[in-house]
């Protein structure tokens, strides 16, 4: 993406980015006040917020977007500007909204500002994101393998968890919590979480693939 790009993605990753930030900014402000009270430091409060997958990913989005948008040329934006590397976001960003609708949304029964930040993070991003991805992204070259290359993000939050949970009790989500669950049992949660970010990649490399055949017929 350069300064002849059409307007049109350019205005699609404005949207994304405003709204990616706001979300963060906003969860931030609602949640480290609430830690703070519980008796953690700024520094504590602050590393259990990135302790979520949501936040990591929603902050990968919000920077890929700005970088692209604001220094298109820099070695970064061209970094984020790989089908790869844009593909695999989306796989992200895409993963973080299905894993939340589906299986976490009646946890959260949030209102007001909480409700909009958490409506942007795990909603709106994600569609917006890969509605960019499928409209304007260049999908040459994706391959399957490519797959298995992009699972590296997922298994290192796992392993991060893991530590951090085992050093401090806190695990962000229901279903890697060991003291409820057992190794065992969130294990095989993630087994089967890996798996589906496995699949989805899969979905995505064939539709780029369909979306290659369908440009090579026109």
């Amino acid at each position: 993406m350069n300064k002849n790009t059409p307007l049109a993605p350019r205005l699609l990753l404005l949207l994304i980015a405003l709204i990616a930030w706001f979300a963060i900014i906003s969860q931030f402000s609602i949640s480290v006040p609430l830690l703070l009270a519980k008796g953690m430091t700024y520094g504590e409060a602050v590393w259990r917020m990135f302790g979520y997958l949501t936040i990591l990913t929603n902050v990968l989005v919000a920077v890929a977007c700005t970088v692209l948008l604001l220094k298109p040329e820099s070695l970064p934006g061209q970094y984020f500007a790989r089908p790869g590397v844009q593909t695999a976001v989306t796989l992200y960003i895409l993963f973080v909204g299905l894993g939340y609708n589906l299986l976490l949304r009646n946890h959260a029964p949030f209102t007001g500002l909480h409700r909009l930040s958490d409506e942007g993070l795990h909603t709106v991003v994600p569609l917006l994101y890969v509605l960019y991805w499928s409209l304007f992204v260049n999908k040459q070259g994706l391959q399957a393998k490519d797959s298995l290359l992009w699972l590296i993000y997922p298994l290192a939050y796992f392993v991060m968890a893991m530590l951090r949970g085992g050093s401090s009790g806190f695990y962000p989500y229901p279903f890697l919590n060991v003291t409820n669950l057992g190794y065992a049992r969130v294990m095989g949660n993630a087994a089967m979480l890996l798996v589906g970010f496995f699949v989805i990649a899969l979905g995505l490399v064939a539709v780029a693939r369909f979306k290659r055949n369908e440009l090579l017929a026109d």
